[in-house]
C-alpha cells in the first residue's frame, strides 16, 4: 500500500478507538481546551489631543493643554491665512498659546508627557 493510504487508515482507526471508547464510558482526554473567557480590555488612550477655540477676535483665544500634557503646536485661523502662534507664554510650568485679533480660531496639538 501506498503510504498516504496507509495514514488515511489510520486516522480513521483513530477516530474509531475514540469513538468506542467514549460509549464505553472510559474517559479520555479532550482533544480541544474549552475557550477561557475574555478580559474586557479598555479602549486606547490616545498620545495626542486636539483643542480648539473659536473667541479670538475677543480675547485672543488663551489655550493650554492638560496638565499631564505638552502643547506641541498652536495654529491661530483667520479669515485669509493660518499660521503658527507667535504668542506663547509659561506659567507655573504650563504653557500657554494665543492669537491676535484678527485671527478667529486657534487649534492647538496637545501630546501626553
Amino acid at each position: 500500500m501506498r503510504s498516504s493510504s496507509m495514514i488515511f487508515l489510520g486516522a480513521i482507526a483513530f477516530v474509531a478507538a475514540l469513538s468506542v471508547v467514549n460509549q464505553v464510558g472510559v474517559p479520555h482526554p479532550a482533544l480541544i481546551e474549552p475557550a477561557v473567557a475574555a478580559t474586557p480590555v479598555a479602549p486606547p488612550v490616545s498620545a495626542f489631543r486636539t483643542v480648539s477655540s473659536s473667541t479670538c477676535s475677543s480675547n485672543g483665544c488663551p489655550t493650554s493643554c492638560e496638565a499631564d500634557e505638552a502643547l506641541i503646536s498652536a495654529i491661530c485661523i483667520g479669515p485669509s491665512s493660518a499660521k503658527f502662534s507667535d504668542n506663547l507664554s509659561l506659567e507655573n510650568g504650563q504653557m500657554t498659546a494665543s492669537c491676535g485679533p484678527s485671527s478667529s480660531t486657534i487649534v492647538v496639538s496637545c501630546a501626553r508627557k
